[in-house]
C-alpha cells in the first residue's frame, strides 16, 4: 500500500545535529570534571541508546537534573547553525507533491521551530510535537497515537521515520509502518517495515501508480 503520512524524527534523520550534541556532551563532561570520552564511542552509544541514557548511567541521581539541564543549555548554544542531511528538503517536498502529509515528533524542545525555519522546511509540516508537549519519550507510542487520532490518519498508510531503533520501536508500538534511515550503517533497524540508506528512497513509498 502507498504511504500517505510521514511522522519524522528530527535529530540525525532530517538534521545533522549530532556534531553539536557531541560538542555539548564533551563540554559538559569537562565542566563537571568527568573524563572526556572518545567521540566515536560516545556517538555510537547515544545513537544506539540516547543522550538521557548516557547521563543516567554516568551521573548520580542527585546530580542528574542539574547536569542534564546544563547540557541542554550548552546544546542550545551549539545548535545555532545546523545543516540538513542529504535530500531532506527534497524528500519533504516530494511527499507533499504526491499528496502526502509530514508531521514531526522530536525529543528536542521548542528550539526545533527555529531550526526548522532557519533551514526553510517548517512549511512542510502540518503538526509538530516537541518535548514541551510532555508526551512520554520514545519508544512509548503516545505521541504517535495522538497524531493519528488528531489528524484521522490510517495507520496502514502512516510511517514513523527515524535513524534509531527507538524511533522504530515507537512506530511499532503504535501499529504504524516504520522506516529506518541507516545513515551510520549501524543496522539497528529493529525489523523496520522499510530500511533506506538515503532519504530520497522514501519518496517512492509515497508515489501513487
Amino acid at each position: 500500500m502507498v504511504l500517505q503520512n510521514a511522522i519524522w524524527d528530527f535529530d540525525g534523520t532530517l538534521a545533522d545535529t549530532y556534531p553539536g550534541i557531541l560538542a555539548s556532551l564533551q563540554k559538559t563532561l569537562q565542566d563537571f570534571n568527568y573524563p572526556i570520552q572518545d567521540a566515536s564511542e560516545l556517538y555510537r552509544f547515544i545513537k544506539l541508546h540516547s543522550v538521557k541514557e548516557y547521563w543516567h548511567q554516568l551521573v548520580p541521581d542527585e546530580n542528574y537534573e542539574k547536569i542534564y539541564q546544563y547540557f541542554q543549555k550548552v546544546d542550545h548554544q551549539m545548535q545555532k547553525q545546523i545543516s540538513l542531511l542529504p535530500h531532506a528538503q527534497m524528500t519533504l517536498q516530494k511527499i507533499v507533491d504526491h499528496g502526502g502529509h509530514n508531521y514531526l515528533w522530536t525529543h528536542r524542545d521548542n528550539l526545533v521551530w527555529q531550526l526548522l525555519d532557519q533551514n526553510n522546511i517548517g512549511q512542510y509540516f502540518e503538526d509538530v510535537i516537541t518535548s514541551q508537549d510532555e508526551f512520554a519519550r520514545k519508544p512509548d507510542p503516545a505521541a504517535i497515537n495522538s497524531l493519528v487520532a488528531k489528524h484521522n490518519l490510517l495507520t496502514v498508510q502512516t510511517a514513523m521515520i527515524g535513524d534509531r531503533s527507538l524511533d522504530i520501536q515507537a512506530g511499532q508500538n503504535a501499529n504504524v509502518q516504520t522506516i529506518y534511515y541507516d545513515v551510520d550503517q549501524f543496522h539497528d533497524d529493529h525489523q523496520a517495515s522499510y530500511i533506506v540508506q538515503d532519504l530520497q528512497e522514501i519518496v517512492t513509498l509515497f508515489e501513487k501508480d
